[in-house]
């Protein structure tokens, strides 16, 4: 009786934490280059009296939280700071929390004349050194290769590497992810980057809100099972005690 207990909590704190994710993905279905979240369960065997016939009732059990591999969408903006890689890979950018990488490529200028994200975190060359402009600049084009050029004078390549295992990187929001000081990387020579477009979050919306509904109901089922074996364990209790 008491398995059953704390296996429906345990399955309602993983749909809650599934809750959570679904929506979280659905709010950063405009953000760009976001990857929306997946969450693993695995079955639980749990003998219960509730059942009818084997007695085995089974429950999910929420096990990692994985990402989205595939890419997003382009979107063509024309704007000669909008970059978007394809093929993999993360740019390097400097914050004040170190170096993290990211998928988002809406690039800006900063008060300083560096490039630089929207935030104020500093994008990283290859030699991990921020990328400067000159003063009185007027165009910047870069390559697929992203290499980065001044009114066509090469000034630096962007930091764009790869990782053995992806899905060891820590989020820390939509847009940042860090890696551990022994985690593999590597320049990703297989990315190529694409100026004047913008890589749109892979989140489907149709698909998030069905698996909402899902949640929701399970969540609901889970609910009333649980007033069940509530029920029940009061009887037995009261029961008891008559004895």
């Amino acid at each position: 009786m008491e398995n059953g207990l704390y296996i429906g909590l345990s399955r309602q704190l993983g749909l809650r934490q599934q809750l959570d994710m679904v929506a979280n993905n659905l709010a950063n279905s405009n953000t760009g280059a976001y990857r929306a979240d997946r969450m693993a369960f695995h079955d639980l065997l749990v003998r219960t009296q509730t059942t009818e016939s084997s007695g085995e009732l089974a429950f999910s059990e929420a096990v990692n939280i994985s990402r989205d591999p595939r890419e997003g969408a382009l979107q063509i903006t024309r704007d000669p700071l909008d970059v978007a890689l394809r093929g993999g890979g993360w740019f390097s950018v400097l914050a004040p929390q170190g170096v993290l990488y990211t998928r988002s490529g809406t690039f800006a200028i900063d008060s300083e004349n560096r490039l630089a994200l929207p935030d104020g975190n500093l994008l990283l060359d290859r030699g991990e050194q921020t990328i400067d402009l000159p003063e009185g600049w007027e165009s910047i084009s870069i390559s697929p290769e992203g290499v980065v050029y001044v009114d066509n004078d090469r000034v630096a390549q962007l930091s764009v590497v790869a990782f053995d295992n992806e899905g060891a990187l820590e989020k820390l929001d939509s847009l940042y992810y860090r890696a551990s000081d022994n985690q593999a990387r590597a320049f990703a020579e297989q990315a190529t980057i694409v100026q004047g477009a913008r890589e749109l979050s892979n989140v489907e919306p149709v698909r998030e809100l069905v698996q909402l509904i899902d949640v929701e109901r399970n969540y609901r089922q889970m609910t009333s099972y649980l007033e069940i074996e509530d029920r029940r364990a009061q009887e037995a209790i009261r029961t008891l005690t008559r004895l």
